[in-house]
């Protein structure tokens, strides 16, 4: 490599390299300065690892992330909220008790003797008859599923493991829902003449004791 000649003159080994640059002396020194300074402030930098991955890292946590060990998939934890999911599961119990309730007080203790009382009454609107054939068509209770939406709307709410409770609960609505369909049907033949008061006592206490039952199971969430 050629020697880099700084001074005036024209030298041995052609002209120097402040006149193939353009720069004087001063100038040619003041770059070799920044060149220098610039050789020491990478050296500090290697020596604190900014080169070799050993430096500060980024937190591996990010917003949102979850801080459960055992969420495998970092996925942001949902707190459960069992008092909310409870409420929702109450109301579509009360939801069918109250369908059983209006129900009872259509029919009352109405009974028709036969068929064709039954159909003399029927042709008035405001008869225990026509009111209750009304009830079967809207609410319709016999065909009311929203206690699987509610069902839903508490498994969002909870928010985490329950434990199959609320499978247990769907269950218990299913049968309440099944014999509200049973007492609908015993109170048209109780009116109709084809079935008495025990009867019809005995498919309401049914619908009554599986209403309990789901309670239970819904209360169960916030144990």
């Amino acid at each position: 490599m050629p020697k880099i000649d700084w001074t005036p003159g024209q030298g041995k080994r052609g002209r120097p390299l402040r006149r193939v640059l353009g720069m004087g002396q001063q100038q040619g020194l003041l770059v070799m300065y920044g060149l220098a300074a610039i050789a020491v402030v990478l050296a500090l930098a290697a020596a604190c690892g900014a080169f070799d991955g050993s430096g500060p890292q980024p937190s591996a946590q990010t917003a949102g992330e979850s801080t459960n060990p055992d969420d495998p998939a970092g996925a942001p934890s949902i707190p459960k909220d069992s008092t909310k999911s409870t409420q929702i599961l109450l109301g579509s119990v009360q939801h069918y008790a109250d369908l059983l309730a209006s129900g009872q007080k259509i029919v009352g203790t109405t009974h028709y003797p036969d068929m064709a009382a039954y159909a003399q009454a029927f042709a008035d609107a405001s008869s225990p008859a026509a009111r209750f054939s009304k009830f079967r068509t809207s609410p319709n209770p016999e065909s009311d599923t929203t206690y699987l939406n509610a069902e839903r709307q508490a498994a969002a709410a909870y928010g985490g493991d329950h434990g199959s409770r609320l499978d247990a609960w769907l269950r218990d609505m299913a049968k309440v829902k099944s014999d509200l369909g049973d007492w609908v049907a015993t109170a048209a033949q109780y009116q109709q003449g084809a079935a008495n008061q025990a009867v019809l006592d005995a498919a309401a206490s049914t619908v009554n004791q599986d209403l309990a039952t789901a309670r239970d199971a819904a209360n169960s969430l916030s144990h």
